[in-house]
């Protein structure tokens, strides 16, 4: 996390120009990248397929584009700082033509294409290898789209498309944002608005305001306000620039104190540096970030109370914490009581406080007189104003990871409980970025408190095209409504599950669309007999490490028959399942992807027979606090 520093003091001049990547990437990566601290990581095959993947799709959408003729040119080799083809008027969309350096700003950039505004100038089109629209909705995440057809991408032939929503990426619109200060820094941006688009997978343009505030941001003193993807960019590639000088600087004179120390985040498993960062988060009882999402912000709160690792985030109390989290300013009504009868009723606080809903919370919470207000603890009663509305939540994520049990029940909660029903379908899909070419489904039949399953995998190995993808997806959602419907005939209960149903749901409303039964496919999803088992997980476990598939299955004593199980790894075995010419090879990657899918549906349904066989025995958070019998965990 950055250290209080004055970046706009700091001497940029050393730093080379830089790429719109590090704006996206984690800032101790690029101070890592200066430093080399240790000797990186290899790149993992996950990690190396989605660049040759990226290449390959990127070089053949550049390929059809050109093959449109008319005024789409492709830049083979042209000088950075050569304007004169970006000048000529007959030219509509250039192709991989690397925009003139940005001394000032230090930027270099090679936008993908670049689409001539009718009243002059350019905007910028990235090429990505994966969907940027998902279907319309109450629960979609992201932005009206506007979209514009391959063979016209102007943003000025752009339409809605009422039937999805364009996603809203955050590393997509950073390095559009980049590319729109290159523009602007030399002259050649479109007068009419900051708009870049994107092509993704579904080979349509979708373009993006990157004037809109669309980003949530939250300052030190907790406010929150929304931020525009240029706004955002500006204050993270500055930073960056100000890491890489000092981490320069640091390299000529180690007295130079640097900017960054590690934090844990989402990118850091495909880091080159993550071994040196790890030994280093793992120090003690463990940095904070170590607990599920709790980022850099997060890090920057705790620190400044002097809370910098797991054990002392678990030694703060709830109570307290529950109270702040309320919105309540502890620290201003305990100088309110102070030096007052201890037994005054918090009510009497009536006359000087405006919102006496807070001194109903507070009773709520067993502070029912001044004695109780004062005895609050003071390091948890700092975090009022923090903006930290999640903070108890925190702390029993942090009791959890160090408590002797690898799992516990949430505070309240006094039964598990999950839905189950006569028949069962666990659901689990894999995809690519093209689209989905495999439903795997355990059809289990409850009976006697016998259950029968039988595994059933809907999938397709050729090359995946939109209609392969929809008649795949036909056949199985046929099944899966006829198991449905029959069901029903037999006055039998019946329950769907799936973990973590956002994808799926994602894929099954896409797909629905392109069928004509979207209507049918919401009413499915949003029915009880659509069943988000991490949800259930979720409401009612905690257990500082996580709660995804592959961490809760082994609670319940599930292991996969395939190594390393995960979706990365999947995606490089579907390449060889589905384009291998070796005949021993593709034939053993088909079956690591079906056993691997079929371990995915029978983990659920393990994790649902645990949850009711032994959830009497699993404690609740509330049975260990910090002090209590019992070894931290790793």
């Amino acid at each position: 996390m950055p250290r209080n520093v004055e970046l706009k003091m700091l001497d940029l001049s050393s730093v080379p120009p830089q790429g719109g990547y590090v704006a996206r990437r984690c800032p101790m990566r690029a101070q890592n990248d200066v430093l080399q601290p240790a000797l990186p990581r290899p790149i993992g095959p996950e990690v190396q397929r989605r660049f040759d993947q990226g290449n390959a799709f990127e070089a053949v959408a550049i390929a059809q584009l050109e093959s449109l003729g008319g005024a789409a040119r492709v830049v083979e080799e042209v000088d950075g700082d050569d304007l004169s083809i970006l000048a000529e008027e007959d030219v509509t969309v250039l192709l991989g033509a690397r925009l003139p350096t940005d001394r000032a700003g230090r930027r270099v950039g090679r936008p993908d294409m670049l689409v001539r505004a009718p009243s002059g100038g350019y905007r910028a089109v990235d090429v990505k290898h994966h969907m940027v629209l998902e279907p319309a909705g109450p629960d979609a995440r992201g932005l009206p789209a506007l979209v514009s057809v391959v063979d016209r991408p102007a943003f000025e032939d752009a339409t809605p498309d009422v039937l999805f929503s364009a996603r809203k990426r955050e590393d997509d619109l950073l390095q559009l944002a980049h590319y729109q200060r290159m523009l602007e820094a030399a002259g050649l941006a479109a007068k009419d608005g900051r708009w870049g688009g994107v092509l993704g997978t579904e080979r349509r343009v979708v373009w993006y305001d990157l004037d809109a505030p669309v980003w949530r941001h939250v300052a030190p003193d907790g406010r929150q306000t929304m931020q525009s993807s240029m706004e955002r960019y500006d204050s993270e590639f500055e930073l960056r620039l100000a890491v890489i000088a000092t981490a320069l600087a640091y390299k000529q004179d180690p007295s130079v104190e640097l900017l960054m120390v590690p934090v844990r985040i989402g990118e850091c498993d495909e880091c080159p540096w993550w071994d040196y960062c790890k030994g280093r988060l793992r120090e003690g009882s463990g940095d904070v970030t170590l607990i599920p999402r709790v980022g850099w912000r997060e890090w920057k709160v705790h620190h400044d109370r002097g809370v910098t690792d797991r054990a002392a985030l678990a030694a703060l109390d709830p109570v307290t914490a529950r109270v702040v989290s309320a919105g309540i300013d502890v620290p201003e009504f305990q100088r309110l009581v102070e030096g007052l009868p201890d037994d005054t009723p918090i009510r009497d606080l009536g006359a000087v406080v405006r919102a006496k809903t807070q001194l109903v919370r507070l009773e709520a919470e067993g502070v029912e007189t001044f004695g109780d207000l004062m005895a609050l603890d003071t390091v948890t009663a700092s975090y009022a104003g923090s903006g930290m509305s999640w903070l108890p939540e925190q702390i029993d994520l942090a009791r959890a990871a160090l408590g002797p049990s690898p799992v516990y029940r949430r505070r309240g909660v006094e039964e598990i409980t999950v839905p189950r029903g006569d028949v069962e379908i666990d659901v689990d899909m894999e995809n690519i970025e093209e689209g989905v070419y495999l439903w795997g489904a355990l059809h289990s039949i409850r009976d006697g408190g016998v259950t029968t399953s039988v595994y059933h995998a809907f999938v397709t190995w050729d090359p995946l095209t939109p209609g392969i993808e929809q008649e795949n997806l036909s056949e199985f959602w046929t099944w899966l409504t006829d198991v449905r419907l029959e069901a029903h005939r037999h006055s039998k209960t019946f329950r769907a599950y799936c973990y973590n149903a956002s994808a799926e749901n994602t894929y099954l409303k896409k797909l629905g669309i392109g069928l004509g039964i979207l209507d049918e496919v919401n009413a499915f999803v949003q029915s009880d007999e659509w069943v988000d088992l991490l949800r259930v997980v979720d409401d009612q476990l905690v257990t500082g490490t996580g709660s995804g598939l592959k961490a809760i299955a082994p609670l319940a004593g599930f292991a996969w028959g395939v190594d390393d199980p995960g979706g990365g790894i999947s995606m490089v075995q579907y390449d060889s399942a589905a384009g291998s010419t070796d005949t021993a090879d593709r034939r053993a990657a088909r079956e690591w992807l079906l056993t691997y899918n079929r371990g995915d549906v029978e983990a659920t349904l393990a994790i649902r027979d645990w949850l009711q066989s032994a959830a009497a025995g699993i404690p609740s958070i509330t049975a260990w606090s910090p002090g209590a019998d019992g070894e931290h965990a790793s």
